[in-house]
C-alpha cells in the first residue's frame, strides 16, 4: 500500500486581524508565509500565505483537527474558517498536488474570498473535456 504525499500553498493575500489569523493558523498546524521584498506588493498592504504545517505526515491541506472534548478527529471547511480573516476584496487560492506513488497524480486549486464564496478546479477536470478529442482515452492511474 501506498501513502499519499502533497505539496500545497496559497497566495498571498491581506488579513483583517494578523493576531488572530496568526493564532488561527497556528491552531490549524498551518505555516504563515511570507513575501521576501521581491514579491512584496506594490500597493504597500501587507500580504501573508499559508502552507501545510510539518505536523502531518502528508502535506495536504488540513481536513480533520484533533478535538479534545470529543477524544476524536473532527471534520473542517478550511476555505471557510479562512474566509473571515481575508481582507476586504482579498481572494486567497489554496492550491495542492499529490500523488500516491505511481498509481495516480491528483490536483486540486479553490479559491475564496472575505464571503466565503469559493470557485474551484481539478485535474481530474481534464478528462471532460479531452473526451470532446475523441473516444479512446484512458485514466493516468494504475
Amino acid at each position: 500500500m501506498a501513502n499519499y504525499y502533497a505539496t500545497a500553498r496559497s497566495n498571498y493575500f491581506a488579513v483583517k486581524d494578523e493576531a488572530a489569523f496568526r493564532a488561527w493558523a497556528g491552531n490549524l498546524g498551518l505555516t504563515v508565509l511570507e513575501p521576501d521584498h521581491r514579491a512584496k506588493s506594490t500597493d504597500g498592504i501587507r500580504r501573508f500565505g499559508i502552507a501545510p504545517g510539518n505536523n502531518g505526515d502528508s502535506g495536504a491541506w488540513p481536513a480533520h483537527v484533533w478535538d479534545d472534548e470529543t477524544t476524536d478527529y473532527t471534520e473542517i471547511d478550511l476555505t471557510a474558517q479562512l474566509a473571515p480573516h481575508l481582507g476586504d476584496g482579498e481572494v486567497a487560492v489554496l492550491m495542492e498536488v499529490g500523488h500516491e506513488a505511481l498509481r495516480y497524480v491528483t490536483g486540486s486549486a479553490v479559491a475564496v474570498n472575505a464571503s466565503g464564496r469559493t470557485v474551484s478546479i481539478d485535474l481530474g477536470s481534464i478528462y471532460r473535456t479531452a473526451g470532446k478529442l475523441g473516444p479512446n482515452l484512458t485514466r493516468a492511474e494504475y
